[in-house]
């Protein structure tokens, strides 16, 4: 399988990180050159962009980035091999991560997208699923934001191209939001634990990549909120007890996805 890692051409750095990573697992990586935001080209485009439901715009950043990932998804398209994997120039990798990448025996027949990033939140994975190298491969039956490493079919990129020819939300809030059309719609598959995880929310130092935001944090051009919400105690009770009687329909584990 093929891995294409997005790099804007300013951060050779990133790119060497991540060269160094790949050799450590014993893989190869391609480059993808990154649409980069400080572009004035980019950002006049950017503020071209609907407003997403909420009516916040998408920030320069967060276009440059969803536009770095349909390069990566024309790719897999254009290699001609069922699967690819897509990578942001940020990420740590576990131990035993090149098996990922030069087998695919391991990828489910009806697997839409794999997603191999955690972000160390609580998402829904069903219980049901396989063992590949120690870890759990089941379905992810609930939002788990964060795009940074995942695997999609040759099918599901062509299929994202033409459904994202016009977009207004983040890339990873497309892919793995279940709120949005196309998580319904697709069969994805979660790892547990994430043999990926960004540097930024790791030990290792490395730094968050200027095109690259969370959702979880301000992405928004004019007025999108700083920081996750801050929740109050029967707040919190609520969401958990909605969230255990979820798991208990669903027949899913509900835990912290981490990183290992």
């Amino acid at each position: 399988m093929k891995a294409f890692c997005m790099n804007l051409d300013r951060r050779p750095d990133r790119w060497a990180h991540m060269r160094r990573e790949a050799a450590q697992a014993g893989f190869e990586l391609e480059r993808i050159a990154s649409v980069d935001a400080q572009k004035p080209d980019v950002a006049a485009a950017a503020a071209e962009v609907p407003p997403m439901a909420n009516g916040h715009r998408m920030s320069a950043g967060a276009f440059g980035c969803f536009n770095s990932h349909r390069a990566a998804w024309t790719a897999i398209v254009e290699s001609g091999e069922p699967h690819g994997m897509v990578l942001e120039d940020d990420m740590i990798l576990a131990p035993g991560f090149g098996a990922l990448v030069n087998g695919t025996a391991w990828i489910p027949a009806d697997a839409d997208v794999v997603k191999l990033e955690t972000w160390g939140t609580r998402a829904h994975v069903a219980k049901a699923g396989s063992a590949v190298g120690g870890r759990h491969l089941g379905r992810l039956l609930s939002s788990h934001i964060g795009g940074g490493c995942y695997i999609l079919s040759a099918a599901t990129a062509k299929r994202l191209l033409a459904m994202t020819a016009r977009f207004s939300d983040p890339v990873d809030e497309l892919l793995f939001n279940e709120t949005l059309a196309f998580f319904p719609t697709a069969h994805i598959y979660q790892m547990v634990p994430a043999p990926a995880v960004q540097g930024k929310r790791s030990d290792s130092g490395m730094a968050e990549p200027e095109w690259s935001e969370g959702s979880i944090m301000a992405r928004f051009a004019d007025g999108g909120p700083t920081e996750p919400g801050r929740e109050g105690k029967l707040e919190r009770l609520l969401r958990r007890t909605r969230e255990e009687l979820r798991k208990l329909r669903l027949g899913s584990r509900y835990d912290v996805i981490r990183f290992g």
